[in-house]
């Protein structure tokens, strides 16, 4: 966070208390960071009180930061040194606006000038809010269109009844690579929002869905074989060792 504070400008103010003017000094604020919230509670409650009663405390290195940045701009006006401590003990807040905040609202409050007076701190801010509205999506009519549905030649009632769709040609695509194999879900997909109602469909779909499982079979199949040969230097016997050991076993016994 970064913030700027100006040169303090010098006005009196008569004290409530003793009824005779006092010096106060303002220093005007420009920060890159405002404090933002939500207002979850139902119960009424004014911005200061919002400010002081949570944003605040959420956001302790908001204001550690604050403080930080104004004791190193303005040192050299004050007679001695402050610590960010002293300040803070000192130091309360005003919020322009009076209006009771709405619920579930979106709050943003922005820091406009320090007032220090009789010896207290006074931080003033801006105060803008944001009333909170509910969105409902208008209701629409989704169709899958996907491209794993579209591997599998499923069709969507508007295709079936204009005759569109994608055209099976008895036999599975042929895809350039067992990823693209592995990228087609061969369980049921959430993307599928309505299927076919042909009576053929479902069967036609289990058929091509164990033709892609046999091709994904086959590229393993493949990739191992040849893996087998690049470690050994030639291709791996179809005779497994167990056939072997039984066949040597049963002319022993012969």
């Amino acid at each position: 966070m970064t913030s700027t504070f100006s040169k303090p400008s010098f006005t009196k103010i008569v004290s409530p208390a003793t009824g005779t003017a006092e010096p106060c000094y303002t220093f005007k604020i420009t920060t890159t960071e405002p404090l933002t919230g939500l207002v979850e509670s139902e119960e009424s409650q004014l911005p200061v009180d919002y400010l002081t009663r949570h944003l605040l405390p959420d956001n302790e290195p908001w204001i550690h930061a604050f403080i930080t940045d104004f004791l190193k701009s303005s040192t050299k006006y004050f007679a001695k040194p402050y610590t960010p401590e002293t300040v803070r003990s000192r130091l309360s807040h005003a919020v322009q606006e009076k209006t009771p905040l709405p619920f579930c609202s979106q709050v943003l409050y922005t820091p406009i000038h320090l007032d220090i007076f009789q010896g207290k701190f006074t931080l003033v801010w801006s105060f803008t809010h944001e009333s909170g509205l509910i969105a409902i999506p208008d209701e629409t009519v989704l169709v899958a269109s996907s491209p794993a549905v579209d591997a599998l030649w499923v069709k969507t009632p508007r295709q079936l009844s204009t005759g569109g769709g994608a055209k099976s040609t008895g036999a599975p695509t042929v895809l350039d690579s067992e990823a693209e194999v592995e990228a087609i879900p061969l369980t049921h997909s959430s993307d599928v929002v309505a299927l076919a109602r042909a009576p053929n469909t479902l069967d036609k779909r289990r058929v091509q869905e164990a033709a892609l499982r046999a091709k994904l079979a086959l590229l393993r199949a493949e990739r191992t074989n040849a893996e087998y040969i690049q470690k050994y230097g030639q291709e791996a016997s179809d005779e497994s060792e167990y056939e072997t050991e039984t066949e040597t076993e049963t002319e022993d016994s012969d």
